[in-house]
């Protein structure tokens, strides 16, 4: 559990992130912009890593918020694009900040980092796949269709999206950029 302050550190250290990169992130920077000294820092996080892993808690937690924001009685056809829109919505406004967790944790071998991301990750799967197969108990889905492989397959669409948006420097549009990929996935799930 967060408290107040720790909360405020984390979103001055998501913004030190958006703006300048995970590299950029140290407890010395985040204390300067939180106004208070660096040893205050570890009052509240242990270390770097714990302060990155509360992140992934944070981007974790945001990743359900959102879930819960769409009605899951929803047939998927409906379901699925207002979620995939706000997941799209989402990592554009962190910037695509799962991408740098996990090649941080890659980079430094890092294997806390790395559990961290990799619960992260399995919530969102389990989220849609569950999703999925309440849609396909109600035969709101295509017979053949394995619902976890169907939420890989949806979570690493979002993330292809948002990669070739960043590396292009352009904004996500959650109109032009999800159509076609989205589209593809509807058919093979819905039909």
């Amino acid at each position: 559990m967060t408290t107040n302050r720790q909360e405020v550190i984390l979103e001055q250290a998501m913004e030190l992130i958006i703006e300048n990169g995970l590299g950029e992130l140290t407890m010395s920077k985040v204390a300067r912009r939180m106004g208070f000294t660096e040893p205050a820092m570890y009052r509240h996080f242990k270390n770097k890593q714990d302060l990155v892993i509360s992140l992934i808690r944070k981007v974790s937690g945001c990743f359900e918020e959102l879930f819960q924001q769409f009605n899951q009685d929803e047939p998927p056809e409906i379901f699925l694009p207002k979620y995939f829109d706000g997941l799209l919505d989402y990592l554009e406004k962190v910037q695509g900040v799962t991408i740098l967790f996990l090649s941080e944790s890659a980079f430094n071998r890092d294997q806390v980092t790395r559990e961290a991301l990799q619960k992260m990750f399995q919530s969102q799967n389990a989220r849609i796949s569950g999703y999925l197969k309440i849609a396909a108990a109600r035969g709101e889905i295509l017979p053949h269709v394995d619902p976890a492989a169907a939420a890989l397959v949806f979570l690493g669409s979002a993330q292809a999206i948002t990669t070739r948006y960043l590396l292009s420097s352009q904004k996500i549009s959650t109109l032009t950029a999800r159509g076609p990929a989205l589209d593809i996935f509807l058919k093979g799930v819905v039909g």
